[in-house]
């Protein structure tokens, strides 16, 4: 599950819900029309695959890889449940790593993944690899924005990294960099903040319940979640974090 995007013609909560897949898909189907081949790296319980995979023309199987061995098992569970076993294989992996030959894709996304990773240059090695010439890497994710942060604004932004663990967090022409080193060039970059509904608190309010929570025993797992999630929706309120869509195309040559 992501987030809910609430654009001009999003009526239901399902469709907020669907409305990232909805514009994956879209960029998956301008690349390949009919068969396409496609995998989505980091893909929680396969909600997106669920989503995207049946609305394409004759896909190919598709593989969803995540970190979570429990993830996984939901995903291939669920697939089991919807009939979809013999065209979606979720498994246990590093998507630095992909079970895949070179240049067997024509389309790889990460929803909300990327930011997760402690080294996001190889993630866009490997998706470069995976990629066929003009293949795309569709991702849609948080960005750190350029602007220098005033004391409360790095405050913030680092109770976000630490609380949910994205030390992958980068700014766009930063993410840029790393996806031109591997012939990856953008094609689109859509800013989709506004289109989501915050949720943040007054400032003091927010700051009182982050330093109290500081206080909690640490072992407690939805402790560090509970503050970074929070953390999050003030970042995004002070556009300090940029939730966006990016596109890149694989080339032979770096534009």
């Amino acid at each position: 599950i992501h987030r809910t995007l609430w654009m001009q013609d999003t009526k239901t909560l399902e469709d907020a819900l669907n409305t990232s897949n909805a514009l994956i898909k879209a960029e998956i189907e301008s690349v390949s029309s009919q068969n396409a081949r496609i995998a989505d790296l980091g893909c929680g319980v396969g909600a997106s695959l669920f989503y995207i995979h049946p609305r394409l023309q004759n896909p190919a199987p598709a593989l969803g890889l995540t970190l979570s061995p429990v993830q996984a098992k939901l995903a291939q569970e669920s697939a089991q449940q919807l009939g979809l076993q013999d065209q979606l294989r979720f498994a246990e992996g590093d998507f630095t790593s992909v079970p895949l030959a070179n240049e067997s894709l024509d389309a790889v996304y990460s929803v909300e993944a990327v930011c997760h990773a402690v080294d996001p240059e190889k993630y866009f090695k490997e998706a470069s690899r995976l990629l066929r010439k003009g293949g795309k890497l569709i991702l849609v994710d948080d960005y750190k924005a350029v602007r220098p942060f005033n004391q409360s604004e790095q405050k913030w932004f680092d109770a976000y990294i630490k609380g949910w663990y994205v030390p992958g967090v980068r700014t766009v022409a930063q993410t840029m960099s790393f996806a031109h080193k591997y012939q990856l060039n953008l094609e689109r970059n859509l800013e989709l903040t506004p289109y989501l509904r915050l949720r943040n608190l007054p400032d003091a309010l927010a700051s009182t319940l982050l330093f109290l929570g500081e206080k909690l025993p640490m072992k407690h797992a939805i402790v560090p979640s509970m503050l970074g999630s929070m953390a999050l929706q003030q970042c995004l309120h002070m556009q300090v974090v940029e939730y966006r869509m990016l596109v890149f195309e694989k080339t032979d040559v770096r534009r």
